[in-house]
C-alpha cells in the first residue's frame, strides 16, 4: 500500500486502460474533482450538455474499451441517466464520475442546492442503471472501491458509478500496488471442448456457412480471432447493427449489415439460406433482428453469446465467447476446413445527376465518398435504417438497440478523440440533430473535424408511415449556417444529387468541421424502410 489521492488513483487506472481524457460539464460540487484530475494530466473535455458528454464518452468507450463522463451532483448526474441507460442496454464499459456535497457538510442534513429527496437519491437512481456503484467517503476504502467498480465494469461490459464528495478529492488515501485483473465470464473446459466438437460436426455436414458477427466480439477484443476463423475457412461474414466494423464490410468476405427484412435480398439470402449460421456475440434484440423479421431456422443456428453456446437444442453452459471463438478458430485452422459461398455482389458506382435527392440516392452518394480514413456514426431512424445499403470500410457506431435519438453528433466528439486516424462522419436526421446538434461546436472546439450530414425531411420521418400528425413536425433549422455561429467550420444546403456530390467532395478534402443539410422529400422513405413495411404487412 502507498499513500495517494483519489484523483491520482483514478488517473493511474485510466492510463492503464489507455484512456486519455473524459467528457463532462463542471459544477461547484465537482470543481475540485475536475481541477484535481486536470492536475494529474487527465483533462475533462467540455461539451454543451451533460447528456452529450455521456454519448461522447460512450462512443469513446466503444472504440477504446473504456470511457469516462464527469458531472456535478444531481443537475449534472441525472442528465446523464439516459446515456447510462443506453450504455447498459448495449453493453458499453462507461464510468460516471460525479462530484457531490462533502461528507462533513452532510452531517446536519442541510437543504443544500441540487439536493432532491436525500443525499443518496442520485446513488439510488444510478444503482438501477449501473452494474457497480461506490461513494468514496472513506480514505481507507476509496482506492479499493474504485478498483471494484472498474473491475465490474470491465467484467460485465456495463456502466458503473462513482460519487466523489468534494471534501475527499484531495485527502490522502491508501493506494494498493498492482493493476486490475477483471473477472471474465467463467469457462468450463470440458463444456468448451464439447461445444467446439459439436460445432465442428455441424461444419462437417454443411456446404454453406455464414457468420453473423455481433457486438460482443468487439467488446471482448476478439476481432483477430474472427478474422482467423473467416479467412482460414473462407466463410462470409455479415455484421449486426451494433457491431459495424468488427469485420470490414468491404472485405472480400464481407456481406454487409444483416438486419432481417430491412437488408438487401442478397444479404438476407446469404444469412437465412445457410446450412449453418454461426451467430457470434449478437444481441438478439428486436432492432438488431429487423423488428424480429429475421427468418432464421434454429435447427441450423449456432448461437454463441457472451456466456454460453447453443447448438440446435443443446446449450453448453459456461462456454463464454472469449474462450469459445479462439478455440473454434484454432480447430478450424488445424482441420483445414474450407467452405464455398455464392459471389458477394458489389455496388454500382454513384454517378450524380441534377435530379432532386431521395434517401436512397443520398445514401449512395455518402457510400461513394467514405473510405478507410473515415468512421461512421449513425443516429436512430432513417439514418440507421437506410445504411443497410452501405458497406462500411471501417467502424460504424450507433445506438442501434436502445435507439436514443441524438447519439451520433456528440458521439463524433468521443470517436474522433478515441481514434484520431479515422475522421468521423455523422448521418443524422433533422429531428435528432435538433436535440444534440450543438455538440458540433464541441467537436470543432476540441479539434475533431467531423463531417455532419443532416437528412432533413422536415420532422420525424420514421414515425410518419406508422401514424402521422402534427406531433411529427418540428421547427426547421438552417443547420448550414451554424458554422457562422460557431465561428469555425463550413456549411452547405443541398437539394440535388450533383450538389451533394460536390459538397461531399469538398468536405472530404477539407480539414475542418463540415455541416451539410441534405433536403429530402417530406414523405420520402428509404428502400430499407419500404422492405420492412412489406415484411411486416406480410406477417399481419
Amino acid at each position: 500500500m502507498t499513500e495517494t489521492t483519489i484523483a491520482a488513483h483514478l488517473t493511474r487506472r485510466f492510463r492503464e486502460l489507455g484512456v486519455e481524457s473524459g467528457f463532462g460539464i463542471v459544477g461547484d460540487f465537482a470543481l475540485r474533482m475536475f481541477g484535481a484530475l486536470e492536475g494529474e494530466g487527465f483533462p475533462i473535455r467540455v461539451t454543451t450538455d451533460e447528456q452529450g458528454a455521456g454519448f461522447a464518452a460512450d462512443a469513446y468507450a466503444r472504440l477504446k474499451g473504456f470511457g469516462v463522463v464527469a458531472t456535478t451532483y444531481s443537475v449534472g448526474g441525472l442528465k446523464v441517466a439516459n446515456a447510462l441507460a443506453n450504455a447498459w442496454a448495449e453493453q458499453v464499459p462507461l464510468l460516471l464520475l460525479s462530484g457531490s456535497p462533502g461528507v462533513a457538510e452532510r452531517a446536519s442534513d442541510p437543504m443544500l442546492h441540487h439536493r432532491v429527496k436525500n443525499f443518496d437519491t442520485q446513488m439510488t437512481i444510478m444503482s438501477d442503471l449501473t452494474c457497480a456503484q461506490a461513494v468514496l467517503d472513506s480514505r481507507h476504502t476509496a482506492a479499493d472501491e474504485i478498483d471494484r467498480v472498474i473491475r465490474e465494469i470491465l467484467a460485465e461490459q456495463r456502466p458503473g458509478y462513482i460519487e466523489v464528495p468534494r471534501d475527499m478529492i484531495g485527502a490522502p488515501i491508501d493506494g494498493p500496488d498492482g493493476g486490475i485483473d477483471p473477472a471474465l465470464p467463467p469457462v468450463d473446459p470440458e463444456a468448451l471442448r464439447e461445444a467446439v466438437e459439436a460445432v465442428m460436426a455441424e461444419f462437417g455436414r454443411a456446404r454453406r456457412i455464414t457468420i453473423h458477427a455481433g457486438v460482443m466480439v468487439s467488446r471482448r477484443g476478439l476481432q483477430g480471432d474472427l478474422f482467423t476463423l473467416a479467412e482460414s475457412a473462407s466463410i462470409p461474414v455479415a455484421t449486426s447493427s451494433l457491431a459495424r466494423g468488427v469485420f470490414p464490410e468491404r472485405h472480400d468476405l464481407g456481406l454487409g449489415l444483416y438486419l432481417g427484412a430491412l437488408s438487401p435480398s442478397p444479404i438476407v439470402r446469404a444469412v437465412e439460406d445457410s446450412d449453418v449460421l454461426l451467430s457470434l456475440g449478437v444481441l438478439q434484440t428486436d432492432l438488431t433482428l429487423g423488428a424480429f423479421t429475421a427468418n432464421i431456422d434454429h435447427h441450423r443456428l449456432i448461437l454463441a453469446s457472451d456466456t454460453e453456446v447453443t447448438v440446435g437444442y443443446r446449450t453448453y453452459k459456461d462456454v463464454p465467447l472469449w474462450a469459445f471463438l479462439p478455440a473454434l478458430a484454432k480447430e478450424v485452422v488445424a482441420q483445414g476446413i474450407t467452405v464455398s459461398h455464392d459471389p458477394i455482389p458489389g455496388h454500382e458506382p454513384f454517378v450524380p445527376t441534377d435530379a432532386s435527392l431521395t434517401v436512397e440516392r443520398a445514401v449512395d452518394a455518402i457510400s461513394a465518398h467514405i473510405d478507410s480514413r473515415h468512421g461512421l456514426l449513425l443516429d436512430p431512424g432513417e439514418a440507421l435504417f437506410s445504411s443497410v445499403d452501405m458497406r462500411l470500410p471501417a467502424w460504424g457506431l450507433s445506438s442501434a438497440y436502445y435507439a436514443t435519438m441524438g447519439y451520433a453528433v456528440p458521439g463524433a466528439l468521443g470517436a474522433g478523440l478515441a481514434d484520431p486516424a479515422a475522421r468521423p462522419i455523422v448521418v443524422v436526421g433533422d429531428g435528432a440533430f435538433s436535440m444534440t446538434g450543438l455538440e458540433a461546436a464541441a467537436c470543432a472546439f476540441h479539434g475533431v473535424p467531423a463531417i455532419i450530414l443532416v437528412l432533413d425531411n422536415s420532422g420525424y420521418g420514421t414515425q410518419r408511415p406508422i401514424l402521422d400528425g402534427p406531433f411529427n413536425d418540428i421547427p426547421p433549422l438552417s443547420v448550414e449556417h451554424l458554422p457562422e455561429v460557431f465561428g469555425r467550420g463550413w456549411g452547405m444546403s443541398v437539394t440535388t444529387e450533383r450538389e451533394l456530390d460536390d459538397a461531399l467532395t469538398h468536405a472530404v478534402a477539407s480539414d475542418e468541421l463540415c455541416l451539410i443539410r441534405i433536403r429530402l422529400p417530406r414523405d420520402g422513405r428509404s428502400a430499407a424502410l419500404s422492405r420492412l413495411g412489406a415484411a411486416l404487412a406480410a406477417k399481419a
